[in-house]
């Protein structure tokens, strides 16, 4: 496991727009960023929300969490339920953790992962 999130698709938000559910991406790719919205189920958009209220570290209100997609999956004993690994940082601090996602959700993260540059994401929204 590496011990920065550089080249981690970062993980932003969850939201629900008019009963269709997105993920919200942070990706850096050759001096660029580019924040994108993606679509997921409603079992992805729950495991989205599960994610971003990880807090493996002591509560200090000063310092924001940040979550990275860091590359790990393996399969659970439930069906369509994959745990994966997610870089939690705060400040200086980081530390990886397992969380748990569906299929669709696992898929989107991995192509994010993977992605080699942003013409790739032409067909997905920026967010502001």
């Amino acid at each position: 496991m590496r011990d920065t999130h550089e080249e981690m698709p970062e993980i932003i938000g969850a939201l629900e727009n008019d009963g269709q559910y997105f993920g919200v991406i942070l990706i850096e790719k050759n001096d660029q960023a580019r924040k994108l919205r993606f679509g997921v189920s409603l079992a992805g958009y729950h495991a989205l929300k599960r994610i971003l209220q990880l807090r493996p570290f002591d509560s200090l209100p000063s310092l924001e969490h940040r979550y990275f997609y860091a590359g790990g999956v393996s399969k659970t004993e439930q069906d369509e339920v994959y745990k994966i690994s997610i870089r939690v940082e705060q400040g200086k601090f980081g530390k990886s953790v397992d969380a748990k996602a569906p299929k669709d959700l696992v898929a989107n993260l991995r192509w994010f992962y993977e992605l080699k540059c942003f013409k790739d994401t032409a067909h997905l929204p920026e967010e502001a």
